[in-house]
């Protein structure tokens, strides 16, 4: 599986497709559970992470982090929506699961239709985009749930200006 490099101006840490296309899936669900997206700001972003999660460019994905977290206050809410996420995956056996992700996904998918940021041709090709991802059949999550909840701590030390690492530097951020 492919990697992108997650960043804040050039400083941030490699994580695989899978684990960003998570994180920011789940940014979504939650920004959509605590109904944050009536904030101009955050439903752009929220918009924009939809965008995202389609792996368009193995290897290029982004949380679109220097676009929108650009000040405290909006940091300040991410990492909120970081801290509640960590404490469902710690808390909640269903919440981070292939059917959960895929569920997820599908609205991702539909906010994309609804924002006229993709096409579909007809529901056939919007199951395929949904399905795509494998989230429907991925069983295993339970098992390394860990690594998930590890990429988002990791996606705040970055937020926190807690990480130095840059695209070249040792994945040493992996080891816990």
């Amino acid at each position: 599986m492919a990697s992108s490099f997650i960043n804040i101006k050039n400083i941030g840490y490699w994580a695989k497709d899978g684990f960003v296309e998570a994180m920011q899936l789940c940014l979504i669900n939650e920004i959509e559970i605590q109904n944050l997206d009536s904030i101009e700001w955050i439903n752009e972003y929220k918009n924009e992470l939809a965008l995202e999660s389609l792996p368009m460019i193995y290897g290029g994905m982004s949380m679109s982090l220097d676009e929108f977290i650009n000040t405290d206050e909006r940091k300040a809410i991410v990492i909120e929506l970081i801290d509640v996420i960590t404490k469902k995956i710690e808390t909640t056996d269903d919440y981070l699961t292939g059917p959960s992700l895929h569920e997820i996904r599908k609205r991702a998918m539909e906010i994309l239709l609804e924002t006229n940021m993709l096409e579909f041709k007809d529901q056939e090709d919007f199951e395929r985009t949904v399905n795509d991802s494998g989230w429907d059949i991925s069983l295993g999550i339970k098992d390394v749930k860990d690594r998930y909840k590890h990429s988002f701590k990791l996606l705040k030390m970055l937020l926190n200006g807690e990480m130095n690492s840059t695209a070249s530097s040792p994945e040493t951020y992996w080891n816990y």
